[in-house]
């Protein structure tokens, strides 16, 4: 009767070096295959391609704002004092129904400065209000009005009553982008007396970890 080979016997060493082995390598695949999770935006969830008469809707300030935000701006010079690069963050938080408070701690090339806004926002009237205090010398308030498109982008446009800044007459305008859950820009112009209205640099928003 021929003889059954041995089969050789593997130390257990080697089996248990084998399956950290394959673990690591499953760990790597797994690590390189990308994200199917995105971020969510404002766009609605109509579980259907979008039609043209769909109603936009109301943008949710509390969804959208608040909490903290990073910024970077580089502003040219203006009536407001020297321009540069600014950098800093804004927290924004629910005060009330319809209210809410944002508080920016920035520094620029002039030093670091302050802006505290207090928001009043009407979702079914597509309006807001603000009141601003910047630490650099001047207060003013603005009044918006809220517009969107049923693909979740919104736009808010402030301007500003004028007001007096080192005995000059300022006017402001803000205009809010919101086209992304992440981040949002502003787009800022400025006017002395009744002039023109210079562009400046838009801020640029990243909501922080």
């Amino acid at each position: 009767m021929p003889k059954v080979p041995k089969v050789p016997r593997v130390p257990k060493g080697w089996v248990l070096g084998a399956f950290i082995a394959l673990a690591l390598a499953l760990s790597a695949v797994e690590a390189q295959i990308p994200s199917t999770d995105k971020p969510k935006g404002l766009a609605p969830d109509l579980g259907r391609p979008t039609r043209p008469d769909d109603a936009v809707p109301l943008l949710d300030f509390d969804k959208y704002f608040i909490g903290r935000w990073t910024f970077e701006a580089d502003a040219p010079d203006s009536v407001l004092g020297p321009g540069g690069v600014s950098t800093g963050t804004v927290t924004y938080k629910k005060l009330d129904d319809g209210f809410y408070e944002a508080i920016t701690e920035a520094r620029g090339e002039s030093g670091a400065f302050t802006i505290r806004e207090v928001i009043a926002y009407h979702r079914e009237q597509k309006t807001a209000f603000r009141s601003v205090t910047d630490s650099r010398g001047y207060a003013y308030l603005q009044m918006a009005e809220v517009g969107g498109n049923i693909g979740g982008d919104y736009r808010l446009f402030f301007r500003s009553a004028p007001f007096t800044y080192k005995g000059k007459q300022v006017r402001l305008n803000h205009t809010i982008y919101l086209a992304a859950p992440l981040t949002f820009r502003i787009d800022i112009e400025v006017a002395e007396g009744t002039g023109p209205f210079l562009h400046m640099s838009p801020w640029r928003f990243r909501r922080a970890p």
